[in-house]
């Protein structure tokens, strides 16, 4: 898809999600919450955050090492992580992950096609355990909807599973491909394969503290707002603007977060007007925070990558460049 509808999709979606949420929910609780937070309670979530981070960091690495095989440690990829952060925070179409992907083959001189391995099958095993997640939390709050959320990350789990197999789709391959091309997919292919069985459940892991985190974070802002929210229901509200984040939408995720939050913190049996205010705190502060941190980190990093160049039509043909 071209640049423009691409955008365009993101902003419609986005717009649909915040007119929703507007004749859904009483705006002025909303509003009155959100004026009676009490900043001692942000601090802590900036730890949060920073420990998120590095578990993310440290997944990620678990996952590259395998897939170009070479060792590869967290500090050498936080960075590029932050990075991919930021461009999802001011660019459409999830390009983040292209870009974290190209900091780290450029820098390490690996195989691209490694690198974005990892990323695809690190998003697989996010979503996999986030949806575990999600369907214990909805369990414990009594919620009907825990057995779908089950169901998700049961079949993800055999997806991933099946990974080893990837490169048996290389014969799917049309003969006519040009061979740079070929040799990039069946390299992606072949890279998905090495990432073995207990790395797998080493990430997942690392993925499911990573999420709880999340809830943890939800926790204090509810006590920035002066709510009472239990644990689960924490864990629901986290998690559901997790899954927003999933939906085409205007850059920063705008409105999606929000919805997913809303979304699954009712399943939870939460009411709209306690979940928005703590879903658009926490969304601001997660964005923010980690927004600043990824642009420092480009920064420094020197123009290993460059937004307009995330944002040409030929940026993925011109990452293949940078195989070897």
């Amino acid at each position: 898809m071209d640049r423009w509808p691409r955008v365009l999709l993101g902003v419609a979606i986005s717009v649909a999600a915040a007119a929703l949420l507007v004749v859904t929910t009483d705006l002025g609780q909303v509003a009155d919450r959100l004026r009676q937070a009490q900043v001692v309670w942000l601090a802590p979530a900036l730890l949060v955050l920073a420990a998120q981070a590095w578990v993310r960091a440290a997944r990620w690495a678990s996952l590259i090492r395998p897939s170009v095989d070479r060792a590869v440690r967290a500090a050498q990829v936080l960075d590029a992580m932050l990075v991919g952060y930021f461009v999802n925070a001011v660019l459409p179409g999830r390009l983040g992950e292209v870009a974290r992907a190209l900091v780290v083959s450029r820098r390490e001189a690996v195989a691209f096609s490694g690198v974005a391995a990892s990323v695809v099958v690190e998003r697989a095993v996010d979503v996999m355990a986030l949806a575990a997640l999600a369907s214990l939390a909805l369990a414990l709050t009594g919620s009907d909807w825990a057995l779908p959320f089950a169901g998700l990350a049961a079949a993800i789990g055999v997806v991933v599973g099946l990974g080893s197999r990837a490169p048996l789709l290389a014969r799917l391959v049309p003969s006519r491909t040009p061979a740079r091309v070929a040799e990039g997919i069946r390299g992606f292919l072949g890279s998905v394969a090495a990432i073995r069985l207990p790395v797998l459940a080493g990430a997942a892991g690392l993925s499911a503290v990573a999420w709880l985190g999340d809830s943890v974070l939800v926790l204090l802002v509810s006590r920035a707002l002066g709510l009472e929210v239990s644990f689960a229901a924490a864990v629901a509200i986290g998690l559901g603007g997790s899954l927003g984040t999933a939906l085409p939408a205007a850059p920063g995720y705008l409105a999606t977060y929000e919805l997913g939050a809303v979304t699954l913190g009712g399943f939870a049996g939460v009411p709209r007007e306690t979940v928005l205010p703590l879903a658009i705190l926490t969304h601001v502060i997660g964005v923010t925070v980690l927004a600043v941190a990824g642009a420092i980190a480009l920064g420094r990093l020197g123009g290993l990558v460059r937004l307009d160049a995330l944002l040409g039509a030929s940026r993925l043909s011109a990452a293949s460049d940078q195989r070897r």
